[in-house]
């Protein structure tokens, strides 16, 4: 008895092994390629919602936090100059649960385009946020914010539900005015940066203090404010500076005299 226990121990261990082991190739086999794919859908999205653009933006995405979740957000830019923000936004109001969508603004929060990256709506009702489906997506495009309120008309917004499908309608809503908040904030973190940067580089340039220009003053001018001070150079030369100058005054007094005397005599 105790040996059969230990043998069907020892099948069901091994099966289990297998079992785990064939799992774990699969997922490393399969891994790649949904890996892959996955980015070709986010890459395709991203271009059908944004203005031409020249960049690789999937490789400049960065996030933010919304609702404890993190967003991706991927800027969008030609010759250097961005040209709009594709956002990964979601709800998870969806009648079905979550619905993603990409949603395309440019630079002043105009909406682009819209795509829908999933969603589990019902279909022939709550799928028609496909815009193969219906024209429901297409009324948000061109349109910003600002002044179209983000909600549905049973709700006293701007935006027109799809018919018995107000959940679907509305959740879809919620993730494109999601989407818009986490733009104002881009917009605002690239000002304050902006206007960081500028203060920074007035400051350097104020603190940049010209050399003055050493200006030399006209020969006749040094000259007439040059005055010689014996005292001051005393003790610096290796004689007696007053001494030199009153021998030299009394020589030439006596130089003088002498050559009065001999005009005298003549």
């Amino acid at each position: 008895m105790e040996s059969s226990l230990k043998n069907m121990v020892i099948v069901l261990g091994s099966i289990t092994l297998v079992a785990s082991a064939a799992v774990g190739g699969i997922y490393l086999l399969t891994k790649e390629p949904i890996e892959a794919a996955q980015a070709k859908k986010i890459n395709d999205a991203i271009a059908q919602v944004m203005p031409p653009f020249d960049n690789v933006p999937a490789q400049e995405a960065f996030t933010k936090e919304a609702d404890g979740e993190t967003v991706k957000i991927y800027p969008a830019s030609k010759e250097g100059e961005i040209v709009g923000y594709a956002i990964e936004t979601f709800s998870k109001n969806g009648f079905g649960g979550q619905i993603s969508l990409m949603v395309g603004f440019l630079p002043d929060g105009t909406i682009q385009d819209i795509s829908v990256i999933s969603h589990n709506e019902t279909p022939g009702l709550g799928d028609k946020i496909q815009k193969s489906k219906s024209d429901f997506a297409v009324q948000f495009e061109g349109k910003n914010p600002e002044t179209f309120k983000l909600a549905v008309t049973k709700d006293g917004g701007d935006v027109d539900a799809i018919t018995a499908s107000t959940i679907s309608s509305r959740a879809f809503t919620d993730a494109v005015a999601r989407g818009y908040n986490i733009l104002q904030a881009v917009l605002k973190d690239s000002q304050v940066e902006a206007t960081s940067g500028a203060t920074t580089t007035y400051k350097e340039e104020s603190q940049i203090e010209e050399t003055p220009k050493q200006t030399r003053k006209p020969k006749k001018q040094e000259e007439e404010e040059f005055e010689f001070d014996p005292n001051a150079v005393k003790g610096a030369l290796p004689y007696d500076a007053t001494a030199g100058a009153t021998a030299t005054a009394t020589e030439e007094h006596s130089n003088d005299s002498t050559h009065n005397t001999r005009k005298g005599g003549e």
